[in-house]
């Protein structure tokens, strides 16, 4: 028998379950009218929606999850997961979701910065410029200070900053050793290793041309002006001996004792164009039948066939930078003494010498 309690109970059980589950309307919690597009609206100021809480354990021991199933997990990494086709993801507090776009994302405008409060960062512009931390006014645009004056556009790309002609822009292999630098008005090498060659390499049969795109297709290097011109390293005398082991055709200018511009040779150093003469002029006569020594005082001396057999020319003093001839116009080879050792020069050819360091040196 049904007591009249248990009937009220009954029937309002049964009018709940009846407000509770609408074929065609709305369910609604906190609300007399839930909004006609949602099966179920909570209407609320002071409380939230607790959905189901478990452990990690507990969520995967679920069993059959339908897709959209929410639960909060509460341990391991915890927070609100969605049961997806691929498995159970966690809806994070970011517009990414899970990490992973599924189409272009729009800056709408706005910078990726490091924190709230930054008011510069990287951008991206509708034309495709990226700036960093600029706007971006060339192809990729980077500002590591504070810009002034009046800056180009549309290059490929445009760095600005505090450079310096050994701090700029650097372009490292991955152990930092090597690498090269561009600063203010300078290339560097670049890298933490104590010693660097700095290269430059063009490519296949090019010309490196400096001052000016190079025309002449043999030439390695190329300079060209028409109001400066090279100057090669200045030193003095010591400091030139000093050099360790030269390499033949080495060039310096040198600054004290009989200044000028030298050359490293196979025998030594030598001058260069212009030497040091006590006279300009040849010396003309047969070539000697006997052995002689000579102290030249012209810059030439001709030895004429003297019809019989020649004797030997020793090389005696001479004044530093002195740069001297022998020309063997004989029918026979002329034997030569210098420091550089003994040499014959073969009829109807010549023979050049420098004196330098107080020697008389052979240089071809």
């Amino acid at each position: 028998m049904i007591t009249p309690l248990r009937y009220f109970l009954l029937a309002g059980a049964t009018a709940i379950a009846g407000s509770a589950y609408a074929q065609t309307g709305s369910v609604g919690i906190g609300t007399s009218s839930p909004n006609s597009s949602a099966a179920l609206d909570i209407s609320s100021t002071s409380k939230g929606l607790l959905p189901p809480r478990l452990t990690q354990a507990q969520r995967d021991a679920i069993a059959s999850p339908a897709e959209g199933l929410i639960v909060y997990q509460t341990d391991n990494t915890p927070g609100i997961y969605q049961r997806t086709a691929s498995g159970w993801v966690r809806m994070v507090a970011d517009n990414l979701g899970d990490h992973t776009a599924t189409q272009n994302l729009n800056l709408n405008g706005k910078l990726l910065t490091g924190s709230a409060a930054a008011a510069t960062g990287l951008g991206v512009d509708g034309s495709g410029n990226v700036g960093v931390g600029i706007t971006a006014a060339n192809k990729l645009d980077v500002a590591s200070a504070s810009r002034t004056n009046t800056h180009p556009t549309a290059k490929p790309l445009y760095v600005t900053g505090a450079l310096t002609s050994t701090n700029g822009a650097e372009f490292r292999t991955s152990d930092a050793t090597q690498g090269v630098g561009i600063g203010s008005n300078s290339v560097y090498a670049a890298g933490s290793a104590t010693n660097q060659d700095l290269i430059l390499q063009a490519k296949g049969t090019g010309t490196v041309g400096i001052g000016g795109a190079p025309t002449a297709s043999t030439a390695a290097l190329e300079v060209t002006s028409t109001t400066k011109g090279l100057l090669p390293p200045r030193m003095t005398l010591a400091q030139r001996n000093a050099i360790s082991t030269p390499a033949v055709g080495l060039l310096i200018i040198q600054t004290d004792n009989t200044p000028g511009l030298y050359q490293y040779t196979a025998t030594g150093w030598s001058t260069v164009g212009a030497g040091n003469y006590s006279v300009e002029g040849n010396s003309v006569a047969l070539a000697p039948t006997t052995a002689v020594t000579v102290n030249p005082a012209v810059t030439n001396i001709v030895y004429n066939d003297n019809n019989a057999g020649n004797g030997t020319v020793t090389l005696g003093t001479g004044s530093e930078g002195q740069r001297l001839v022998i020309v063997n116009n004989d029918n026979g080879y002329l034997t030569v003494v210098s420091n550089s050792g003994t040499g014959n020069i073969l009829s109807k050819y010549a023979a050049r010498y420098i004196y330098t360091n107080g020697a008389w040196r052979r240089e071809s």
